[in-house]
């Protein structure tokens, strides 16, 4: 009686113990996995100008600035793009990648609100999808656009929806 006790005691206790043990373990890997997966994401546009082009070039504004890796939205000092109205911007990125999201770094002396409902594109071998649309909110600079279509894109493009002028002071599309 006091051995059988004894035992089934000691064995609740190492079950119990390795169940929350696993538990722990687990969720440490889970969180390893989301941590590196995070990790993983880099910005595959980044530096790639001469794979640039837009619409028009407005006031110098060439589409290669806004992957030169400068995210200064003061447009005087040459990192920015800017098309005429209704323009569009695009990168190519050589090869299919899967785009997680894009981050858009907005111009910050003056037109801000002309990012609203900047429309962000893949260009996927099957055709183009929407990634997500940008609404301008006051006092905000960087805008980030999860893409729920996680499909291999070739391009990124962005177009302004609306008849104003789009102004990209950096584009980083983390694939």
């Amino acid at each position: 009686g006091i051995n059988a006790e004894y035992g089934k005691q000691w064995y609740q206790r190492r079950v119990r113990g390795s169940v929350i043990f696993t538990s722990i373990t687990m969720k440490f890997l889970i969180l390893i996995a989301l941590v590196g997966v995070t990790l993983a994401l880099r910005n595959v546009a980044l530096r790639k100008q001469s794979e640039t082009q837009q619409s028009s070039d407005q006031s110098n504004g060439v589409s290669g600035r806004a992957v030169d890796g400068r995210t200064d939205g003061d447009y005087n000092h040459n990192s920015c793009t800017h098309t005429q109205k209704g323009g569009d911007w695009m990168v190519n990125l050589g090869r299919p990648v899967k785009v997680d999201h894009v981050i858009i770094h907005n111009r910050v002396d003056c037109c801000q609100e002309r990012i609203d409902k900047a429309v962000v594109m893949l260009d996927t071998p099957k055709g183009p999808k929407v990634c997500g649309i940008v609404y301008f909110q006051r006092g905000r600079n960087v805008y980030k656009v999860d893409c729920l279509h996680k499909v291999p894109a070739v391009a990124v493009r962005i177009h302004q929806s609306r008849n104003d002028y789009l102004t990209l002071c950096e584009v980083e599309v983390m694939a």
